[in-house]
């Protein structure tokens, strides 16, 4: 049985957002494979007790170290004038996790770091290491750059190029890398100074017959779920609440928009009005979608594959998304309604509240698009044949 150490810059569990989702899903996988897993990860809080109900059944140590976000910042600033690594890979370092790191990683046979904050950690050591890159977060950043103001436009603009540079360093020097998408591997690649691969490797979705709304035609409600404190969340709901609500509202006089998710922004909070609710966190997302006519995804930025449309589409939702949500998805049947402009929005969010029957007929596809090509046998298979390989 191969030992596997995990890096994880935030707690894989409870799955309250893409970033967790995805680590959880390599433990877990893993552990179904047969590897003996060990997961060491960083956090702001004392939280073992939660991560570890979450993770007992599938790791055979958990390790938790604390970073509080005041040491957190200054390790940013100290980074902005003494080195050249991204700005999330200083905040997520400690000197005291790399120490512990050189003195057990020789206990494994794979080190495994689940973004860029924790490559740094496994660079130079000894064993066999794999780099999940999950998104190109260049390719996030400069667009990033582009839709912020002030202080984030700052950052942003500071961190691309630091990004870009150290995943073209990062290529070289692990033995094997994934990605969540394409669209990010073609991005990555594009600036690769020499041939080197990357795997491509979704995220699983899992499908749970007690959980697939039931097709109301008398309710007109409408549903956005994702982290807001997140720029891409952020720029999706205030477009959609400024070019897309009102033209909706003079249709349906009793249209609701939920926006779904922890931590807003003031921005995202101002946005609430009797047609706009923001929930902040929710126990349970479901208790939302099971109740949505139409859940939509109107991303404007961002880099990846969207867990929300995956989500959205394994209990039998209609998902409207953009072109830029779409990207990474398979083209296939029961795949999201993608709408280019304002305009097609307002048209198809119209037309799929006028027909539910065309909603009773697209809930079976989405399911069934989900189990083709987002399976956890799907996913299973990719990671088996990665870490064979190596």
């Amino acid at each position: 049985m191969n030992r596997i150490l995990i890096l994880s810059s935030k707690a894989p569990y409870p799955l309250v957002d893409g970033a967790a989702i995805r680590t959880f899903q390599s433990i877990y996988v893993l552990a179904e494979l047969g590897y003996s897993v060990d997961v060491l990860y960083i956090s702001e809080h004392d939280d073992y007790d939660v991560v570890s109900k979450g993770l007992n059944k599938y790791c055979e140590h958990l390790f938790h170290f604390i970073v509080k976000k005041r040491q957190a910042y200054m390790k940013v600033l100290k980074g902005l004038l003494f080195n050249a690594y991204p700005l999330q890979v200083n905040y997520f370092y400690s000197p005291k996790i790399k120490r512990w790191i050189d003195r057990n990683a020789n206990k494994y046979d794979i080190v495994y770091c689940n973004n860029i904050r924790t490559a740094l950690y496994a660079k130079d050591v000894k064993v066999k290491k794999i780099l999940d890159f999950v998104d190109a977060y260049s390719m996030n950043y400069q667009a990033a750059r582009e839709r912020t103001k002030g202080l984030w436009h700052w950052m942003y603009t500071i961190d691309f190029p630091r990004c870009e540079k150290f995943e073209q360093e990062m290529l070289q020097v692990f033995d094997k890398c994934l990605i969540i998408s394409q669209i990010d591997k073609d991005y990555i690649l594009s600036h690769a100074k020499e041939p080197v691969d990357i795997v491509v490797v979704e995220n699983y979705t899992p499908i749970d017959a007690n959980k697939q709304l039931s097709v109301n035609s008398d309710k007109h409600q409408l549903v956005f779920v994702g982290a807001m404190n997140y720029e891409p969340n952020v720029s999706a709901v205030r477009f959609f609440c400024k070019q897309v609500m009102p033209s909706l509202i003079k249709r349906y006089t009793d249209i609701t928009f939920y926006i779904v998710g922890k931590t807003p922004t003031p921005e995202v909070l101002a946005l609430a009005d009797k047609h706009t609710i923001v929930t902040g966190y929710v126990d349970s997302v479901w208790d939302y979608l099971k109740d949505a006519s139409v859940v939509v995804t109107p991303m404007q930025s961002g880099s990846g594959l969207q867990n929300k449309i995956l989500q959205a589409l394994s209990v039998g939702a209609c998902v409207v998304t953009t072109p830029k949500g779409f990207e990474g998805l398979v083209k296939d049947d029961g795949q999201p309604y993608v709408a280019r402009n304002s305009t097609e929005m307002i048209d198809t969010i119209s037309y799929l509240l006028d027909h539910p029957e065309e909603r009773v007929a697209r809930k079976s596809l989405s399911i069934q698009y989900v189990k083709k090509h987002y399976d956890i046998d799907v996913i299973k298979r990719k990671f088996s044949k990665i870490f064979s390989s190596i």
